[in-house]
């Protein structure tokens, strides 16, 4: 009898010892999968943050971590959504400026994402996200550039790998600062700038007019100093020490220093010189042609997302999206339209010059304007504020009516484009810290996990 009851107490206390080992394990499985589904809520909170920033860019977020209109930027009243399919499972989700774009480029902002599951279990992720401007103009950049009665450019330069014609018929104040790039606005090229009327792509070391030289014909002597045009630089300038510009190129020694750009032992920069095309675009960050094919496509897909995609040059109606996207692919049915911008409304995306980013006046809303096998015109007392992309070559692709009081925010791509009139183009910091989040490069970096524990 007591054999047995020792038996039977051995037994059962192995009985219990693998009943409490059973259930610990259950326990432990319940809370691995608990908390697997934490981590997997709190990343698709990261994925609905970075859907937000594609969408809708970071300036809304310039009030983090405190935005009171706004729950992605809103630490203590983040946005929270909750999850199909599992009861319980939601995330709360907010959005750090670290570094603030466009002041950094790049700008760092951290997504703070909590996933919650069923009943205890609760996980939070950290993602840094690296922003930056893809390499495309923050000015006005053609191929061909014409100017012509009193047109202007204001806060913003001038870009081409071709010939600049009638430079006296382009208007800038002296001196007056590049929003963008933090030098004295001016004309730059890989070819020529010259005061003479012409309208070929490029033009020669002999071309009558030239800015950065003397004499006519075979007698042309390189002057690479040009008083009335201190800032311009073409393939015919050279080094401004010892010239009356001399101080261009020491107060600015980022972009008119000498420089080599390559691997050639050639200097590829060099105060008024510019050596030639690829050395344009890396000085001053350019892409040409300014956008790839890849990003066509995914500005087309936008633009039908948001039915702002049209396949004639009329029909269309002004967007009423706050980051509108507006692709014109006349190449299906309409190639060598002409879009006429005067239509766009300018209540929606039109606002005075000159606004700075923290002024009231400047809302966060953008413009992107692709057009594809066509042409623009801008006049008619027309104000907007726009990134515009003309992507076809000669003879399509050309700006060719920039006139009649109207005035324009932004950067232009183009192949041609003629500065005529009373057409200004203007650039300001409000127009800088409203790019299009279409044309912004976010990229995810660090991902780590703030919290391994249950709440």
């Amino acid at each position: 009898m007591i054999l047995t009851m020792m038996a039977l107490v051995l037994i059962t206390g192995l009985a219990t010892t693998v009943a409490v080992l059973t259930i610990d394990n259950l326990r432990s499985s319940w809370r691995a999968q608990q908390a697997g589904s934490a981590v997997n809520a709190a990343d698709a909170g990261v994925a609905q943050a970075m859907t937000y920033l594609r969408s809708a860019g970071v300036r809304p977020l310039r009030c983090s971590p405190n935005c009171a209109d706004n729950a992605w930027g809103n630490e203590n009243a983040p946005t929270t959504v909750a999850l199909p399919g599992g009861v319980g499972e939601s995330f709360r989700v907010w959005i750090e400026a670290v570094s603030p774009y466009p002041a950094n480029d790049p700008g760092l902002y951290r997504i703070h994402s909590t996933g919650d599951a069923a009943r205890s279990a609760s996980r939070t992720v950290l993602v840094d996200v690296g922003v930056t401007t893809t390499d495309i103009p923050r000015g006005i950049f053609a191929h061909t550039i014409t100017g012509g009665g009193s047109a202007s450019v204001t806060r913003q330069s001038v870009f081409s790998t071709g010939c600049v014609w009638e430079r006296d018929k382009i208007a800038m104040v002296p001196g007056q600062i590049d929003v963008a790039y933090g030098i004295p606005i001016g004309v730059h090229t890989s070819d020529y700038i010259t005061t003479a009327h012409g309208s070929g792509q490029h033009c020669s070391e002999t071309q009558r007019g030239l800015i950065h030289a003397t004499g006519s014909g075979n007698n042309v002597t390189r002057d690479p100093c040009s008083t009335a045009y201190p800032y311009d630089q073409d393939r015919m300038g050279d080094s401004l020490i010892g010239t009356p510009c001399e101080s261009t190129q020491t107060t600015y020694p980022k972009y008119y220093g000498p420089q080599n750009l390559d691997a050639t032992s050639d200097t590829d920069v060099n105060g008024s010189f510019v050596k030639d095309d690829a050395t344009l675009t890396k000085l001053f960050k350019l892409k040409d042609p300014a956008l790839s094919p890849a990003q066509l496509d995914q500005l087309r897909s936008v633009a039908r997302s948001q039915g702002n995609y049209w396949t004639t040059s009329t029909g269309w109606t002004t967007p009423d999206e706050d980051n509108a996207v507006m692709f014109f692919d006349l190449t299906k049915g309409d190639l060598g339209g002409t879009v006429d911008l005067n239509k766009i409304n300018d209540t929606a995306f039109g606002r005075a010059a000159g606004l700075s980013d923290t002024d009231p006046l400047c809302t966060s809303r953008s413009l992107l304007i692709v057009v594809d096998g066509g042409n623009v015109k801008i006049n008619s007392n027309q104000r907007m504020f726009a990134s515009l992309f003309l992507t076809s070559s000669a003879p399509y692709g050309q700006v060719v009516k920039a006139n009649g009081t109207a005035d324009f925010i932004g950067t232009i791509y183009a192949d041609k484009v003629n500065l005529v009139g009373n057409f200004d183009a203007s650039m300001d910091t409000c127009f800088l810290a409203n790019i299009s989040p279409a044309l912004l490069d976010f990229r995810g970096g660090s991902y780590r996990e703030d919290d391994r524990g249950l709440n």
